[in-house]
């Protein structure tokens, strides 16, 4: 593994930063660590047998992790705690909350099968997530994630609330996960500036969808089978035009 080089930088806030700054811009690294609070109750959760408990604190993750990055650019916590890195804590608190957590919750709830097959399509998952984590390319600048963004935590109660078969479970997952080493275009759901407004009414579909579902669990609504499927296609039909734009993009350039 490589070490860190020792550096002299400094790590002390600009002299203008007053204490009250200081004290809000910790406040959003304290709201961001928090993320993998939550990522632990749901992982007790998911091994004393509560799959609708678990699923509430990994929407929780997913709600941190979508609001404290626009909190922490208005107000400049990186440059008033110089000390920490924010997207580094956002990195390891991320990865335990949409793979680790969810990939215990897959096994325990077979949403994949609970032998060696299942374990084995378990370990690809964490093993191309762990890959598609350490990408220096993993979004574009218009906010967009190349490669299937590792998003287990609401991956995997969507394969749940739609009661899929373990076989059905196993395929989606290796797919995925080879998709997330791909370039393949997948939208941030608070951030992509492309087709934003579409996507925010996909994306309240989609959570609604999963947040109706777990509070009616152990009832499996049909309407809510309903939402979950448009959030789905939404999202993967918006993919596909997304790939179809960036490539004529790259055709009319190469043409130029």
């Amino acid at each position: 593994m490589t070490q860190p080089a020792h550096t002299t930088t400094s790590y002390a806030p600009p002299p203008d930063c007053t204490r009250a700054e200081r004290g809000r811009a910790w406040a959003v690294h304290v709201f961001t660590t928090l993320g993998i609070v939550a990522a632990m109750l749901a992982l007790r959760d998911v091994l004393t047998g509560h799959p609708d408990y678990a699923i509430i604190w990994m929407l929780l993750t997913l709600l941190i992790d979508g609001v404290d990055g626009p909190i922490a650019r208005a107000l400049e916590v990186e440059a008033r705690v110089p000390r920490i890195d924010g997207f580094m804590l956002d990195l390891i608190i991320d990865y335990v909350a949409c793979v680790v957590v969810p990939a215990c919750f897959m096994y325990e709830f077979k949403v994949v099968p609970q032998n060696n097959y299942g374990i084995a399509v378990l370990c690809v998952m964490v093993f191309t997530s762990a890959i598609w984590f350490a990408r220096k390319d993993m979004m574009t600048e218009d906010n967009w994630f190349r490669g299937f963004p590792a998003a287990w935590n609401i991956t995997a109660p969507v394969l749940f609330l739609l009661e899929a078969r373990t076989g059905v479970g196993s395929v989606l997952t290796l797919l995925l996960s080879a998709l997330s080493l791909t370039n393949m275009p997948f939208p941030h759901i608070a951030r992509a500036r492309w087709m934003r407004e579409w996507t925010v009414l996909g994306a309240a579909c989609l959570i609604g969808g999963v947040a109706v579902g777990t509070i009616a669990y152990p009832t499996h609504y049909y309407f809510v089978r309903i939402m979950l499927y448009l959030g789905c296609g939404y999202f993967l039909v918006l993919a596909a035009l997304r790939a179809v734009h960036d490539r004529r993009e790259r055709q009319a350039a190469a043409r130029a």
